[in-house]
């Protein structure tokens, strides 16, 4: 398993409009990268960054630590914040420092 702060938002970038699988205790749902952009400088070398998902409003999250996969990625392990409705679905998340 990899941590987000393992990783680049160059990775990201092209992965915007993808599904993610998250698997938790409500059972699986799918996350769609919605959003990676850039935070500016932080204590790491290549920057931090920010990860908005979507997912569908049935099943809100709590914040806590999430495992989530992606086929091309594997098994990455973010904190989601919750951070309210857009559109018809429900945002999270997640800030790499």
């Amino acid at each position: 398993m990899t941590d987000l702060a393992a990783l680049e938002l160059r990775v990201f970038e092209p992965l915007i409009g993808e599904t993610f699988r998250l698997s938790c205790d409500v059972g699986d749902m799918d996350l769609v990268l919605h959003e990676a952009q850039a935070l500016g400088p932080s204590i790491r070398s290549r920057g931090a960054f920010a990860l908005v998902f979507r997912a569908a409003p049935e099943r809100p999250l709590s914040q806590q630590l999430y495992t989530i996969h992606h086929p091309a990625l594997g098994n990455i392990q973010l904190l989601l914040i919750p951070i309210g409705p857009q559109g018809d679905a429900l945002a999270y998340e997640a800030i790499s420092t």
